[in-house]
């Protein structure tokens, strides 16, 4: 509880918490691009006084230099007044550009078109543009003179300074001009360009000036250099001001006009923001030690008030759900507490007597319960005393009073056993109607002559069909065929069987594959696999509640101990397996409390043994093999009228094998038989490794039609269906065909 207060008491805190540190933080920012604005319109309004001071002092010297320009256009007309043949000299005409120090040297005629330049312009038309059209009146007025500002000449597009004035000696035109370098160094030596030095704003900010679109003075010369082109750094912004970006680094930047010139503020992002930072740091520091001490100061009191009775409290209530009724509780710090544990005491009396009660009631049921459970399951041993062909012995032994595990085995007919082991994926009551539900139509399904495979697959749909509470088996059924030894079994997810072969003198396991559990899924098919068992092996079925048993330590029986629990039981009988087994469970728990149903049930087939003949499948051995089988069947006292029936069906399954299974090659024949008298009873079973073939497949030739229009064949096996009580056929994954009769006295 103490925890889960800290919790939500946290849940409120923070985000109050996170609320007043965004405020803090909106507020600071806020603050910060106000200072920094100001800063930057305080500095760029001072920067604007000096420079309107030093504009003054530099139209001074743009008059200088007109006046300078016209003294240098009037000298030159004078030059060509007294030679005008130096027009035609190229080379006199770009000394007198360098003698006059300027860049470009243009004469015109009475038309106006260019007759002598320094530069490409010979035959422009100066009429052609407004640029150069200005100088047109000078053919008119030999008074002309004029000095033009920096503009787009006509003939290239290109920014120049033009002066011009009247020839003497003929109409026409005297025109110099200059670059922009010269008025941009000319108003430079006006101190525009130590203005922007002389302004530092902040620790990094700094200012520039630019005329013309070019940067003329600076504070910064790695970010803003002499000359830039201002438009190409994105200095220029609509509203005079904005974020801009530099090498990387972001300014805050604002920018005024004044008298042509452009002033330009700029003071790094992240300085504006120190101290806005610097002080988020500082209320955050602030309201981590106020909201720990409010934090501190609820959950002392909340804790010293409520949390450490309701503690107490707790406790004497775990004692009381743990089975100790006799705690009686006394808190009485506050009346509420005191009113609380009046009630629990009260509570608990009323319950130990309640319980006192149903205690003799649920015994009685239970005892009952587990009397009829009991029942249901074989308890009577030898289950089958007249029978000496097999030994079967089973035990089950509940985790509690009732359990989910059982066991079954019954006949089916006279020859065919049916043995079951299954384990319900719960315990207790429910546990055990489920068990009894699973038995009673397994059992049902059996007794309908359904394989193995097809008993769990119609068992597993009924009992999804009605599974509201989720539970679900393992099972593993066996029918074991005790004419011949055929053991057919299927898996439900249960664990695999110990099997003792008596020929080889030890146990094995019998890999028999898993299918999902019965209850677990609606449309589960299942398979069966097919094993051959002889005379003394012994089948040992178990549930998990023996490979899961633990000791004190916690550790698990296991495969391995299971392996090893055996050991010594070859010689034993079924009941002896099974009790050998047990013990060793016992043992190994060492007093532990069985967590698990334990069911073991042991298999022990005794039948009689095959009598053998291996001959060569060919037409030159029929008599052998009629002749080995009279001899055993008169010897077994088979009845006189059934005998010669015998030969002739084991004579048409030889006569198959011989002609068709290995043809053109040959190949051997296993005959085996198992003859019983009182009542008579024989078996013959035809093994080969041919071709496979199940006779049994084949359909009865249509007696009623002639026989020229019957199909080929086909009535021997009709004969042969008559004859036999039962026929089975079987191929075998190493390449065998099997195929067993039976004839049984009273068919």
């Amino acid at each position: 509880m103490h925890k889960l207060f800290h919790k939500w008491l946290f849940i409120c805190i923070f985000p109050a918490f996170c609320l007043t540190l965004a405020a803090s933080y909106l507020l600071q920012t806020r603050q910060a691009e106000e200072n920094a604005r100001h800063m930057l319109s305080t500095n760029l309004d001072d920067g604007g006084k000096y420079l309107r001071m030093v504009i003054t002092n530099a139209a001074h010297i743009r008059e200088i230099s007109d006046a300078g320009a016209l003294t240098k256009a009037r000298a030159f007309a004078a030059i060509i007044t007294q030679n005008p043949n130096i027009l035609n000299v190229p080379t006199i005409l770009h000394f007198l550009r360098k003698l006059l120090d300027v860049e470009e040297l243009n004469v015109a005629d009475d038309r106006g078109v260019i007759i002598a330049s320094t530069g490409p312009f010979a035959g422009y038309d100066m009429a052609s543009s407004p640029q150069s059209a200005a100088f047109l009146p000078a053919l008119r007025d030999l008074d002309f003179a004029l000095v033009q500002d920096i503009e787009e000449r006509g003939a290239d597009r290109m920014p120049f300074q033009y002066a011009g004035v009247a020839r003497r000696d003929c109409t026409g035109i005297v025109q110099i001009g200059y670059s922009p370098k010269r008025l941009t160094a000319a108003l430079r030596a006006a101190a525009v360009d130590q203005i922007a030095p002389r302004y530092h704003i902040g620790s990094n900010g700094f200012m520039a000036i630019s005329i013309y679109g070019a940067v003329i003075s600076t504070g910064n010369e790695a970010a803003v250099p002499l000359g830039a082109n201002v438009d190409a750094l994105g200095l220029i912004q609509p509203d005079g001001k904005g974020l801009v970006t530099i090498l990387g680094k972001q300014y805050i930047c604002q920018n005024i006009e004044v008298e042509g010139y452009t002033l330009f503020a700029l003071l790094p992002r992240s300085e504006v923001f120190f101290s806005r930072d610097s002080m988020l740091l500082y209320i955050a520091a602030c309201n981590v030690v106020l909201f720990a001490v409010i934090f501190w100061m609820v959950s002392h009191l909340v804790k010293r008030l409520v949390i450490n009775d309701v503690y107490r409290v707790n406790e004497d209530l775990q004692k009381i759900t743990s089975g100790n009724l006799d705690v009686v509780l006394n808190e009485r710090t506050t009346p509420e507490f005191g009113l609380l544990s009046d009630g629990i005491n009260k509570t608990v009396q009323s319950l130990k007597a309640a319980i006192s009660a149903a205690a003799g009631r649920i015994d009685a049921e239970l005892e009952f319960a587990r009397a009829i459970q009991c029942s249901s399951l074989p308890s009577v041993f030898p289950a089958y005393p007249e029978r000496e062909d097999f030994d079967i012995f089973a035990v089950m032994r509940a985790a509690k009073v009732v359990g989910g595990d059982f066991y079954d085995f019954y006949l089916r007919d006279k020859n065919q056993l049916v043995i079951v082991v299954a384990d319900v994926a719960d315990k207790g009551i429910g546990a055990a109607l489920f068990m009894m539900t699973a038995k009673t139509l397994i059992k049902s399904l059996a007794e309908s002559g359904l394989s193995p495979a097809e008993i769990f697959t119609q068992a597993n749909k009924r009992l999804t069909a009605q599974n509201d509470q989720d539970i679900f088996l393992t099972a593993f059924l066996a029918v074991l065929d005790l004419t011949t030894g055929r053991l057919v079994c299927a898996n439900a997810g249960h664990e695999h069987p110990l099997i003792f072969r008596r020929a080889e003198g030890r146990y094995a396991w019998l890999e028999a594959g898993h299918g999902l559990p019965l209850g677990a899924m609606p449309n589960s098919r299942y398979r069966e696999q097919t094993f051959q068992i002889a005379p003394g092996d012994r089948l040992l079925l178990y549930t998990d509640g023996v490979s899961e048993a633990e000791n004190s330590q916690s550790e698990r029986l296991g495969l391995s101990g299971i392996e090893s629990a055996v050991l010594g039981t070859e010689r034993m009988d079924a009941e002896q397996t099974v009790q050998a087994l047990l013990r060793r469970v016992d043992d190994f728990a060492s007093g532990v409390e069985q967590a698990d149903d334990i069911t073991i049930l042991a298999l022990e087939f005794t039948g009689l043994a095959w009598d053998e003949l291996l001959i060569t499948a060919d037409d030159a051995h029929l008599e052998t093999l009629l002749a080995f089988l009279e001899e055993k069947l008169k010897v077994a006292q088979c009845p006189a009228a059934t005998l010669p029936m015998l030969l002739v069906a084991a004579e048409e399954v030889f006569a198959n094998i011989a002609h068709y299974a290995y043809a053109p090659d040959q190949g051997t024949v296993l005959v085996r038989c198992r003859m019983r008298s009182g009542p008579f009873q024989a078996v013959m079973q035809f093994q080969d490794t041919g071709r496979p073939f199940n006779p049994l497949h084949q359909p009865d030739p249509d007696t009623s039609l002639p026989a020229e229009q019957r199909r080929e064949g086909g009535l021997g096996i009709a004969m042969m269906r008559k004859i036999m009580s039962r026929m089975e056929y079987a191929r075998t994954a190493d390449g065998k065909n099997i195929l067993t009769l039976w004839k049984q006295e009273d068919d």
